[in-house]
C-alpha cells in the first residue's frame, strides 16, 4: 500500500476520533477538511473579542476572575493608575533592579523641584516649558491627554488640540528639566486607556480653547468618568480601527466599513492571539514585585506633599 494514502487514512481517522468528542454526529461521506474549516471559523467568531453587536453569533460566558486576593491595598492599587512610570519596563530583558532603583530616586528628586500633578488619559492639561525662541522664553500648550507611555525616566505623555483647523500633538517627557509647570485644567477619565482614535474622529472632540479656565475638583470626591463616545470620520482612516473596534469603548458604531475589512480583522485577531501564552506575563508585573515599589513611592510622595504644604504656608505668612 502506498505510504501516502496510508498516512492520509490514519490522519482522517484521528480527525474523526478527535471531533467525535465534541458531540458531533458524523455520517458516511462527511468531508473532514471542510468541517474543520467551518469549525475553526465558528470558534473564531464565537469569542469574547467579538460581541453580539460585532457579529451575529452569541458570545461565550465571560472568563471567571481569579479567586486570589490582592496583595496591594486599595490606596496602593490607585497609585498604579496615577504613576505608572514608577513600574519597571514591560520587557523582562530590560529590567534591572539597580537601574530601576536609581531611576526612581531621580524621578522623586525631580518631583521635589517641580509639582507634577496626578492625571489620567482623557484629562485636559496645560504644560509650560522653557523655549528660548518664544516670546518671554516660555511657551504654553493646552490639550487633552491621549496617551501615557514609557517607564522610568523615559515616561512621556501626549497632548492633542486643534489649532487653526489643524490637529496638533505634542509629546512631553514627564521628567524633562525644561518643564516649568503642569496644570490640570480638568481632571477626568475616559472609557479607553488610549485616545489615538481622536486623530480620525471629528475635530469637535479634540478642540479646547487655549484660555480655558480650570475646573475645580472637590477634595475627597472620586475622579469622574466621562462616558463620551466620539463619532469617526468617513472610512478609510489612518489606522485600522475596525480591527480594534471590539476592544474600544469610546467609539460610536462604525459606519460604511466594507465587509472584507471585518473579515481581515477577525483573521488578524485569531492569528496573533491564538498561541500567545506569554502575553499576560510580558504586559504585567506581579503584585508581589509591585508591593515594595509602591510602599517606597507612597512614603516619599507623602513627605514631598508635607514639605510643599509647609512652603505654601510660609509664603502666605510672608506675603501678609
Amino acid at each position: 500500500m502506498n505510504p501516502i494514502f496510508a498516512f492520509r487514512n490514519v490522519s482522517e481517522t484521528l480527525c474523526k476520533r478527535q471531533l467525535s468528542t465534541t458531540k458531533v454526529n458524523f455520517k458516511h461521506g462527511v468531508n473532514v477538511k471542510k468541517f474543520l474549516k467551518w469549525d475553526r471559523e465558528k470558534r473564531r467568531l464565537n469569542t469574547d473579542e467579538f460581541p453580539d453587536e460585532y457579529t451575529t453569533r452569541n458570545c461565550r460566558s465571560p472568563r471567571k476572575s481569579s479567586f486570589k486576593q490582592s496583595v496591594l491595598t486599595p490606596q496602593l492599587s490607585e497609585l498604579r493608575l496615577l504613576y505608572p512610570e514608577f513600574l519597571p519596563s514591560n520587557f523582562p530583558e530590560r529590567r534591572h533592579k539597580i537601574k530601576d532603583l536609581l531611576e526612581r530616586e531621580d524621578m522623586l528628586k525631580r518631583r521635589t523641584q517641580v509639582d507634577l500633578p496626578s492625571f489620567y488619559v482623557g484629562s485636559i492639561l496645560a504644560v509650560t516649558v522653557s523655549d528660548p525662541y518664544a516670546a518671554g522664553k516660555v511657551s504654553r500648550f493646552l490639550g487633552i491627554c491621549i496617551s501615557r507611555e514609557g517607564q522610568g525616566l523615559r515616561a512621556n505623555f501626549t497632548l492633542r488640540n486643534i489649532i487653526d483647523g489643524e490637529g496638533v500633538e505634542i509629546r512631553y517627557d514627564m521628567y524633562n528639566p525644561t518643564i516649568r509647570e503642569v496644570e490640570v485644567i480638568k481632571l477626568e477619565k475616559r472609557l479607553d486607556d488610549e485616545l489615538y482614535y481622536l486623530r480620525d474622529a471629528l475635530p469637535e472632540y479634540s478642540y479646547f480653547p487655549q484660555d480655558m479656565l480650570p475646573v475645580v475638583q472637590p477634595p475627597g470626591e472620586p475622579v469622574p468618568l466621562n462616558p463620551l463616545k466620539v463619532k469617526m470620520k468617513p472610512y478609510p482612516w489612518t489606522k485600522r480601527w475596525e480591527a480594534l473596534y471590539p476592544n474600544i469603548k469610546g467609539i460610536v458604531n462604525l459606519e460604511n466599513v466594507p465587509q472584507h475589512a471585518y473579515r481581515r480583522s477577525r483573521n488578524a485577531h485569531y492569528v496573533n492571539e491564538r498561541f500567545d501564552l506569554m502575553k499576560e506575563y510580558r504586559e504585567h508585573i506581579t503584585e508581589e514585585d509591585q508591593l515594595e515599589i509602591w510602599e517606597n513611592v507612597h512614603e516619599r510622595l507623602d513627605k514631598i506633599a508635607q514639605i510643599r504644604k509647609v512652603e505654601r504656608r510660609r509664603k502666605f505668612l510672608q506675603s501678609n
